[in-house]
Order: C-alpha cells, then structure tokens, then sequence
C-alpha cells in the first residue's frame, strides 16, 4: 500500500479528526507561530497515533508564511519519495497552483478543505442537522446564501442560533465534501 503523508494547515483548519486515518497516514501539524492553544480531543487522537505524527511551529510572522513552510516541506518530501501521496488539508487555494504543478511532475498530491473529503462517506448517515439544512436550501433556490459568512449566519439562523459554531462549519464542509456546495474566495456556488 502506498504511504500518505497529511500536512495540515493548522491556521487556517481547526476541525481535524484523526481518528479515522488508517496506519499508511503518517501526518505533519503546522502551527503559527502566535496559536497557543490546541483542543484537548486533537491532542488526544494524535497520541493514538504515536510516532507517526509531528508539530511544526512556524517562528516568524507574515503573510503565507505557514504556507511557504508546507510548500517548502512538501518539496523535501517528495523529492526523497516520489511514491508518497500528500495531501494538504486547508482552505486556503492558494496551495492548488502548486498542487497542480506536482500533479504534472507525477506526484500523487492534492488539497481537501475538511477531513470529511478523505471519505465523505465515514461522515454519519443519520446527520439530522445536516439533512435539515440541506432540505431547506434546497427549497430556497432563490434565496440563498452567496458568501460563505452570510451561509454561516443562514444556517446558524435555521436552529434559532441554538446551535454551536462548530457545528456549523462542519455541516458546510460536509456540504463542501459532498460536492453540494463549492466555496471560493468566501462565494458560494450550489451544486444541486
């Protein structure tokens, strides 16, 4: 079985299961400099996953400058393995230019925005929440959301608020997982 190598963009992605990773992952935490907290559920499935897990601290500050440093280390690693499947998980598409350019080369990499785009499929069939939001954007073709903060609110609004904010993220990047929606520099685009 091939290697893959996850390099996750901890700025700009806090939601990360790695829980359902199989033993051929082997994943790399890029943090900024000024993040000083960590969830205490991340840090405990990192420990499940022992030697095969490893925090970056980026020491400067600047624009991209976490980027520059996955860029950086995505080259070094592909160059020892060409064999290795990466994939960087982060929002940012900035990544997907030079994703593409090692596509080209014959590397085996590509970009997810959620760790439910490894396996749409693990995310649970019986989603209630999700169903709800999906149903009623569904009707509203006319009225929906085209950023992706005002789809935020929108759906936020659906569960008189009652919901938390983390929630709401992950019913959009199930959404995003699904092909449902697509997010481009914070414009919605809908798919159904």
């Amino acid at each position: 079985m091939a290697r893959k190598l996850l390099l996750v963009d901890f700025e700009n992605v806090q939601q990360i299961d790695l829980t359902q990773l199989d033993e051929q992952f082997n994943v790399i935490i890029f943090a900024g400099a000024q993040q000083n907290r960590v969830p205490i559920e991340l840090v405990a499935s990192t420990q499940q996953l022992g030697n095969r897990v490893e925090w970056q601290r980026i020491e400067g500050n600047g624009d991209n400058a976490l980027d520059f440093q996955i860029a950086y280390h995505l080259g070094r690693v592909t160059e020892r393995d060409p064999n290795l499947r990466c994939i960087v998980l982060s929002k940012d598409k900035g990544f997907d230019p030079l994703l593409e350019h090692l596509r080209k080369s014959g590397l085996k990499c590509k970009r997810i925005g959620s760790m439910l785009e490894l396996n749409p499929k693990t995310a649970a069939t019986n989603d209630s929440n999700y169903k709800r939001v999906f149903e009623l954007l569904r009707k509203s073709d006319k009225n929906r959301p085209r950023k992706r903060t005002t789809l935020s609110q929108h759906i936020s609004a659906m569960f008189q608020k009652d919901i938390p904010q983390v929630e709401v993220d992950r019913i959009i990047d199930k959404l995003t997982a699904e092909k449902k929606v697509a997010i481009e520099n914070g414009t919605v685009t809908y798919n159904f």
